[in-house]
């Protein structure tokens, strides 16, 4: 669950800020197309705080995201969950949270007290599910032109040792 709320809070929130601008459409045709790297913290407001911390790189349904140990990538089309400490990945098809990227537009109408700056941008996540309640703090914002590469964000188990646990449920 918490894997799930830090990855839609995460693709939420990058979708909000690269602009100084408060106009959702605005904000949507600036990042159309784009590739966008930053660091984050966001704080959870459900039934037990949590506080996550990391950085990103997300390029339209592709991201790689690194938060307090943990590693998550998705190319697309599957999405690892990799713990290093505990030498253990976890393999699953792209979930549902991926898909609320076909509409962000939605994402951006559950976002209140947006504060954008030109690398910045913080705000609270209103939606329903997951992450309701949550604060989020965007920093080192950058843009760029996408690689087009999606086996970028994909993890290759070939390289791990035996010691590792991979557990494959696409």
């Amino acid at each position: 669950m918490k894997r799930q709320t830090l990855t839609i809070l995460l693709l939420a929130a990058v979708l909000v800020p690269a602009a100084a601008q408060t106009d959702a459409s605005a904000l949507l045709r600036k990042l159309q197309g784009k590739r966008v790297s930053f660091d984050f913290s966001l704080n959870t407001a459900d039934k037990v705080s949590v506080k996550h911390s990391g950085n990103a790189v997300v390029e339209g349904a592709c991201y790689h995201i690194v938060d307090n140990g943990l590693e998550l990538w998705c190319d697309g089309t599957s999405r690892w969950t990799v713990d290093s400490s505990a030498k253990e990945v976890y393999i699953e098809p792209k979930g549902q949270e991926e898909e609320m990227l076909v509409s962000p537009s939605r994402l951006l109408s559950n976002v209140k007290d947006l504060v954008t700056g030109s690398t910045t941008a913080s705000g609270k996540y209103t939606g329903e599910g997951p992450g309701k309640g949550a604060t989020f703090v965007l920093t080192s914002i950058k843009t760029s032109s996408p690689k087009g590469d999606p086996s970028e964000f994909a993890f290759d188990v070939s390289a791990l040792d035996k010691s590792w646990i991979i557990t494959d449920l696409r």
